[in-house]
């Protein structure tokens, strides 16, 4: 084969055989090099191909789907870590969720699939002026794509050379359609632990693809997601100190409160408010300080590991409340549990995840109880 290879995915040795094998039965070559780390090889495969050959490669895999999930055969030579999936529209922002989701994976142990959505409008022949209303942009737009995921990668195994990004096992994907029905859809294949999505935070517009949708991946689906604005601080799990867990102290937040733990499990210097917000309830229905302290005091004796303490507001401007909080103790990630929503609740009531992303530059984890 000649020097101009590509890192086409990295995945386990059956899988890295596996996708070798569909794509030498399409004519293409294909070279497997193991994943050496302080001269010890890992489990990790790279698949390379020629950069000529990428178009076709990806057309291959997305025809074929060689790794369903839900096929049981897959499952069996999956190698059992967690799976995080970071949705990605090769803005600078999702550059910066991509480098959250690889330190993620490493601390977990996971693996990592980068996910585009593109949408294309088509108009029936028969449709008035349809000529007309076609986009220039539209013609090789799936060309287009596929250079930017090509571009995209390139520049993550540059950084992993450089050691700005660990080395973890990662693979990519390419849709076309709703871009929230996909990765909805996607989700619902892949079964991932965690969704990372970033967002130009509180000054994203119309041409933030992904800024516009990560609310409704938020109340469409029933995992995690990590949503991490452009200008937010945080990049790894390992250099949280701070994190405010807001909640109204249902039975659901405490599944979503260990999922959480869960993953801060190796880290001892993280700091967790407990915060919960009276704004707009009713007189009797507003907490007390001492509630607050014995929900401190139950998480303080089931995880003596942690720091905890806790945060009263009290205030009829909630969003502003919330905002200096935040800032005054300096937290990075705003923790909560919600619940899927229908269409109507999510057209007619904003959540408050909604109101997040779109006031706050903080990185949100919504959890599901």
């Amino acid at each position: 084969m000649q020097n101009n290879l590509i890192t086409f995915a990295i995945h386990t040795t059956p899988k890295a055989q596996i996708l070798k094998h569909l794509l030498e039965e399409n004519g293409i070559e294909v070279l497997l090099e193991t994943i050496e780390e302080n001269n010890n090889p890992s489990t990790g495969i790279i698949v390379r191909i020629k950069d000529s050959d990428l178009n076709k490669a990806l057309q291959i895999v997305e025809e074929n789907k060689p790794f369903d999930y839900s096929d049981q055969q897959i499952s069996k030579i999956d190698d059992g870590r967690k799976r995080i999936l970071v949705a990605v529209d090769f803005s600078d922002y999702s550059l910066n969720a991509c480098r959250v989701a690889f330190n993620i994976a490493k601390d977990l142990n996971a693996k990592v699939k980068i996910l585009h959505v593109f949408y294309k409008i088509y108009y029936p022949s028969p449709f008035p002026f349809a000529d007309q209303l076609k986009d220039k942009d539209d013609v090789g737009l799936l060309d287009k794509v596929r250079k930017q995921m090509l571009d995209l990668c390139c520049d993550i195994d540059s950084r992993i050379m450089k050691k700005e990004f660990p080395s973890i096992n990662y693979s990519y994907s390419i849709r076309e359609g709703i871009v929230e029905d996909e990765i909805s859809e996607f989700i619902e294949e892949y079964d991932p632990t965690l969704v990372v999505i970033g967002t130009k935070g509180k000054h994203q517009n119309k041409a933030s693809v992904l800024g516009n949708v990560t609310a409704d991946i938020i109340e469409m689906n029933n995992v995690p997601v990590l949503a991490v604005p452009q200008d937010s601080p945080f990049d790894d799990v390992s250099t949280i100190k701070h994190i405010a867990f807001f909640s109204n102290y249902r039975k659901s937040d405490f599944p979503s409160f260990n999922t959480m733990v869960s993953i801060l499990k190796p880290f001892h210097d993280v700091r967790i408010s407990l915060v919960h917000v009276n704004s707009g309830a009713k007189e009797k229905e507003k907490w007390a300080e001492s509630e607050l302290i014995v929900m401190r005091d139950y998480y303080t004796g089931l995880y003596p590991n942690l720091k905890f303490d806790y945060k009263l507001i009290d205030t009829p401007d909630a969003l502003n409340g919330v905002s200096e909080f935040l800032a005054k103790e300096n937290v990075q990630i705003v923790a909560l549990n919600t619940r899927k929503r229908n269409i109507l609740g999510r057209i007619f009531i904003p959540s408050v995840s909604r109101k997040i992303l779109s006031n706050l530059n903080i990185a949100l984890l919504v959890l599901r109880g």
